[in-house]
């Protein structure tokens, strides 16, 4: 009978030290999850821009801007018509009327010469032609003439050999006594008087072949440099052609110069008249203060357009964790209405606060006890950079507002 009653009692025993043990893990395990460091309040913070309206005037917004509204920088998101009298619009028109008027006469001075340059033209492909025709005409007459004096230079140099035959002959008579000096002496002077015009004119045949030579290739050798009707006629409308296209060259500079000015004064009157709201950011639209068709002054707030690229965490901790909390540390932020949405960071700043952050027009509100001082204790406010994975749906404000917890 003992021996059963104690091992009852043994395992009843051992029961009771293992329920203890357990306890003890579990509060244990309380403890060290009591110690850890928790936000009591904390949210999705982004950057806010501002769309004001730069004159006064009646809004009109396009169709498809609404809240939510995903826009990319530099998109139109609507405009605003001037509704006020502007003193410079009058003298804009004017000097846009003007410079129209002087647009017109250079476009009508460059058609001008178009047409100038399209008859002058014509006019020196036929001086042109004319100019080959009487290039080949010249050549023919060269030619002509190179073998007249061809033939002219050697008739001549037949008569200079036989002249030279002759004083020989001439020479021999007179040793041997057949003819007197006084005849040797007249025959001889004769016969060089001869030779000597024919040299000259052997001399002058071979410079007039140079010169028909020359010619033949479209050179002068002699004389004043002279040009034949068509060459002469065919330089002058070359000389005429280069001037007018230089003209137009200015003209159409000068009309460049007033489309440009013309375009400056269009936008300037353009942005007297009406101005373009742009998007300065790629977001989404914040909230729209405006609706379409109203009548703005100037600097009135339109929209507000919530950066999703740039987000934070704005987290306010316990003033007794103080010692516990330092820039740079790791945390684990979690999206309150889903615990699994989780999110890395680091502690940028931390700032003492009486629980609330400084919030403006440029980011996104606190929740409102925050911003009312309900907070029970003194905070420390931390602005937390968070590795975001991606970019949140648009249609949610990228989560902009959304209250998280972050655990150290």
């Amino acid at each position: 009978m003992i021996n059963p009653i104690r091992r009852v009692f043994t395992r009843r025993t051992v029961f009771r030290t293992c329920v203890v043990g357990v306890v003890l893990l579990i509060l244990i395990v309380l403890f060290y999850v009591g110690i850890g460091v928790s936000s009591k309040e904390a949210f999705i913070n982004g950057r806010i821009s501002t769309v004001l309206s730069p004159l006064p005037g009646q809004l009109i917004l396009r169709e498809e801007i609404t809240p939510g509204q995903v826009v990319r920088m530099q998109q139109p998101l609507g405009n605003v018509l001037t509704t006020q009298a502007n003193d410079q619009i009058p003298g804009l028109v004017a000097q846009k009327s003007l410079l129209e008027i002087q647009r017109a006469d250079l476009d009508k001075q460059i058609t001008g010469i178009d047409r100038r340059l399209q008859a002058y033209q014509k006019q020196q492909q036929q001086y042109l032609a004319e100019s080959r025709v009487q290039h080949q005409l010249g050549e023919k007459q060269s030619d002509a003439a190179f073998v007249q004096l061809k033939e002219e230079l050697s008739a001549i140099s037949a008569q200079a050999t036989f002249s030279r035959q002759q004083l020989q002959r001439y020479e021999n008579l007179f040793r041997q006594h057949f003819i007197s000096r006084m005849e040797y002496e007249e025959r001889k002077s004769n016969t060089r008087v001869l030779q000597a015009s024919q040299e000259a004119k052997a001399a002058e045949l071979r410079q007039r072949l140079l010169e028909v030579n020359a010619a033949k290739s479209g050179l002068q050798l002699t004389g004043p440099r002279t040009l034949d009707a068509p060459q002469q006629n065919q330089r002058d409308i070359s000389l005429t052609i280069e001037n007018m296209q230089q003209e137009k060259l200015q003209l159409i500079a000068r009309l460049q110069a007033t489309t440009q000015s013309i375009q400056e004064v269009a936008a300037l009157l353009h942005s007297r008249q009406q101005a373009t709201l742009l998007s300065s950011v790629d977001g989404v639209i914040w909230d729209i203060s405006e609706e379409s068709g109203a009548s703005v002054e100037n600097g009135t707030r339109i929209m507000r357009v919530l950066d999703c690229h740039t987000r934070w965490v704005d987290a306010f901790f316990d003033e007794a964790d103080a010692d516990k909390l330092l820039p740079g540390m790791a945390v684990t932020v979690r999206l309150t209405t889903s615990p699994s949405a989780t999110w890395k960071g680091t502690i940028k700043t931390l700032r003492a606060g009486s629980g609330r952050v400084a919030v403006g027009e440029r980011d996104v509100q606190p929740p409102p006890e925050i911003a009312r001082r309900q907070l029970p204790v003194k905070v420390l406010t931390a602005h937390i950079d968070i590795d975001w994975k991606d970019v949140p749906d648009p249609a949610s404000f990228c989560l902009a507002g959304r209250s998280v917890t972050v655990n150290i």
